[in-house]
């Protein structure tokens, strides 16, 4: 399992990727606003799920006061994905940080299952939103 940490900019989905491999990268907002938006492509199983979470948090800056965790080039989340997402919520939680998921066709279903209350906050991405529209 690789987890490739892409700071800066947002990670290129390469078409070669293999599979079990997440992509994790971030763009950070300026000025006050401090939003950060967090990007990950690939998949997330047992395997990979702790270095998932843990690739998260090292991609958010400390001064972040909003984060969009960007999943919707995620192909695959396993169930220990959505114990990563709980873990994740609770972390950017204590640290008084607003967050939100923009979920993938795949999560979308997975979060339904295991998540039915909704607390991994959800939003519905741009181009999910023109399709219904």
């Amino acid at each position: 399992m690789t987890i490739a940490y892409l700071h800066g900019q947002a990670p290129a989905c390469w078409p070669s990727i293999a599979s079990r491999v997440a992509a994790v990268g971030s763009t950070r907002g300026r000025g006050a606003s401090q939003r950060t938006t967090v990007r990950v492509c690939g998949e997330v199983d047992a395997a990979n799920a702790k270095d998932f979470a843990v690739a998260v948090y090292e991609a958010i800056p400390a001064a972040a006061r909003s984060v969009t965790l960007d999943l919707t080039d995620l192909d695959f989340i396993a169930v220990d994905g959505i114990a990563a997402l709980h873990a994740i919520n609770a972390h950017l939680t204590r640290s008084d940080v607003t967050w939100h998921v923009l979920p993938s066709r795949a999560v979308s279903r997975v979060l339904d299952l295991c998540d039915p209350v909704g607390l991994i906050p959800r939003s519905m991405p741009e181009r999910a939103r023109g399709a219904t529209a």
